[in-house]
């Protein structure tokens, strides 16, 4: 799988530098395309769960959103996301916590991105959505 990895990446450095024979070849570009953010579970189980604050979401469907947090790798956290909405808002909180079934496992430590999903009851619509204190 490495051996895979560093031939696409030095394909990649190839086509880039002959489109451009003038850039610089010297190290590796960073992707430009949109990258799916791993998924925390949603569960109500969780250990040690802490509220942490969250920094985007966008809309999934009518009544799904997802919500992007930094926690640990979804095999070991997950997150419990409390909603209230009313007619004018969809007001958000979200905690983390390690997962029961990972308790006894060691978990990198070491913080990341991840989307939490959140349904909410009704449409969106018009509403905002704003961290609920």
């Amino acid at each position: 799988m490495a051996a895979w990895l560093l031939a696409v990446v030095a394909a990649l450095s190839a086509c880039d530098s002959a489109a451009d024979p003038g850039s610089d070849t010297s190290g590796v570009r960073a992707p430009t395309g949109p990258t799916r953010l791993e998924a925390l579970p949603p569960r109500t189980d969780l250990i040690d769960a802490q509220v942490v604050q969250w920094r985007s979401w966008r809309s999934v469907d009518d009544r799904t959103l997802e919500v992007t947090v930094t926690a640990g790798p979804a095999d070991c956290y997950g997150a419990d996301p409390e909603v209230t909405e009313s007619e004018t808002a969809v007001r958000l909180r979200i905690r983390v916590g390690l997962l029961p079934e990972a308790a006894g496992k060691e978990c990198p430590a070491i913080a990341k991105e991840s989307v939490v999903p959140v349904r909410l009851t009704s449409a969106l619509g018009n509403r905002t959505v704003e961290p609920l204190s």
